[in-house]
């Protein structure tokens, strides 16, 4: 089975168009961002500089019928001393490249052009500068992209604060056509796609789960089995379709969650969209559909998934909860191409520097700020880190956003596995590694629950990982290939951090350079 890797190089608006195929490279998913990163990206590439690349990557499930395998990474540099920064993105574009038999997207270098737009569809590769689409919001870049490449076109893109290369800045994705049309996910970076004049990926064809399958009728039997477990699991099946993400936020704040049949939940009305088809998915072949069941009592809709979080957000750090302030610091942030949860959080953190009180008085004008790129706005928008970086005489320790895995320390797990060879990975890893399982296959995190920990559901994984590939696999098997991925990752990001030290001389060194030597020519 033969795929192909697209290598785009921005300076020159080329395509050079690689094979590839699982049982010549042996890696996938995380594995192949890694393969990937080696083979284009000079140890000290920085995140601006034009060697770094933008990586897309569908997992190898995506483009088949999986259940819930409707998932990309989107990775890039960190930085010059740091690794990859990857993001589980997922939409309508995971399976459309997947279909399009697309293992993974290369975009290197630095277009001249402003706005510049790649364009892939089963007949290659088009490049395109639009510079009506600078300094436009991303409602306005949607539908002058859909309009010119279809309705049911996929996107993948950057706006205002990317093109300011803000620290802040993410991307946005879209969803199959309805409402809501497009989502920025967590951990994006706008500000890479900004700083190779990079306006958008949009990719157009018609099959969502075209992707060749070596035993295509096993691979869909396993996968109705697999299904079955996903949706009898009380919070895939229950709680994720009733509530959304609300049952995420509820286990989080270690609330009770009501039974999916309570009638607490008030579902979201037609007209609330004006008329507009509701996504209940984010992607086609998702079992959950937990996208769009976002509503509060009252029955006032949500305007996306996130917004409960931004809400949370708000009432967390200014002791607000107020519906419409959420609904539009949501819609605001997400026009300017930034997550208003950390958007949220960097204005705490911007306010206790400023003495300022009542800093919910200000979320809205703080998003004009950032818009127009004013000093103000620049500020908040390098994030809790970057504004405690510049008050460092300020304690805010507890006000700087944290990444999930400083948290690990606070939890003792209770993994078990039937697989013997398990044995040398402790609760920690073992979860880690089924996550990167789950990553590298293209399926939703959002079945966690139901999958992970659970033999039955990773022999399923496996069946299917054979009858897509055609090589033997094991569920022991697959969770030792995502460990070993996990080593390389972290060799990798201390190969780059070794490769930019530099040996700490004296400034007075430059006379020593003249003294016993000459400029060379």
């Amino acid at each position: 089975m033969s795929e192909k890797v697209l290598i785009i190089d921005l300076n020159n608006m080329t395509c050079d168009v690689q094979k590839y195929s699982y049982e010549t490279a042996g890696s996938y998913g995380r594995g192949l961002l890694i393969d990937l990163f080696c083979d284009h990206v000079s140890d000290k590439a920085d995140r601006y500089s034009p060697e770094n690349i933008i990586a897309i990557v569908p997992g190898l499930f995506t483009g088949n019928p999986a259940p819930s395998a409707c998932r990309m990474l989107v990775a890039t540099i960190e930085g010059r001393e740091k690794g990859i920064q990857v993001s589980n993105t997922t939409g309508n574009m995971p399976q459309k490249l997947g279909s399009l038999g697309i293992a993974a997207v290369v975009l290197k270098g630095c277009s001249e052009h402003r706005g510049t737009v790649v364009h892939i569809s089963s007949k290659g590769v088009e490049f395109s500068a639009e510079p009506q689409l600078n300094d436009a919001f991303v409602s306005d870049i949607y539908s002058a992209l859909r309009t010119k490449y279809g309705k049911d076109c996929a996107i993948i893109g950057s706006g205002i604060a990317g093109d300011m290369r803000m620290p802040l800045s993410g991307y946005f994705c879209s969803y199959p056509e309805g409402q809501p049309a497009y989502h920025c996910p967590r951990h994006g970076f706008g500000d890479v796609w900004g700083s190779k004049n990079l306006r958008a990926v949009v990719v157009t064809g018609d099959e969502y789960f075209g992707r060749e399958c070596c035993d295509r009728e096993r691979f869909v039997s396993a996968g109705r089995k697999l299904t079955r477990i996903i949706i009898n699991d009380d919070i895939c099946g229950g709680a994720l379709p009733a509530y959304g993400s609300t049952a995420i936020m509820k286990i989080l704040s270690e609330e009770q969650i009501a039974p999916a049949n309570s009638g607490e939940h008030a579902r979201p009305k037609a007209e609330d969209l004006s008329g507009s088809r509701m996504n209940r998915t984010c992607a086609p072949m998702c079992v959950i559909g937990c996208l769009n069941r976002h509503s509060d009592r009252n029955g006032l809709m949500y305007r996306s998934p996130s917004q409960v979080e931004t809400r949370a957000a708000i009432e967390k750090c200014f002791g607000t909860d107020d519906f419409a302030l959420s609904d539009e610091v949501q819609r605001k942030a997400t026009e300017i191409g930034i997550v208003a949860t950390e958007f949220v959080t960097a204005c705490k953190t911007f306010a206790e520097t400023q003495n300022i009180v009542d800093g919910e008085n200000y979320l809205l004008d703080w998003l004009d700020e950032i818009a127009s790129g004013t000093l103000t706005g620049r500020v908040i928008a390098s994030r809790t880190f970057g504004v405690s970086a510049l008050y460092g005489d300020v304690e805010m320790q507890d006000l700087i956003d944290r990444r999930a895995i400083e948290d690990e320390h606070l939890y003792k797990l209770r993994m078990s596995t039937a697989y013997k060879g398990l044995s040398g990975l402790d609760e920690m890893q073992l979860l880690y590694a089924q996550v990167f399982v789950l990553e590298n296959l293209g399926i939703c995190i959002f079945t966690s629950s139901a999958l992970l920990d659970n033999t039955e559901a990773f022999d399923l994984l496996a069946e299917m990982f054979t009858a897509r590939t055609g090589a033997e696999m094991s569920g022991e098997k697959l969770i030792v290939q995502a460990s070993r991925v996990m080593e390389r990752e972290r060799d990798f990001t201390e190969h780059r951090w070794k490769q930019a030290q530099e040996s700490n001389i004296p400034p007075f060194t430059k006379v020593l350079y003249r003294y016993f030597g000459e400029k060379r020519e």
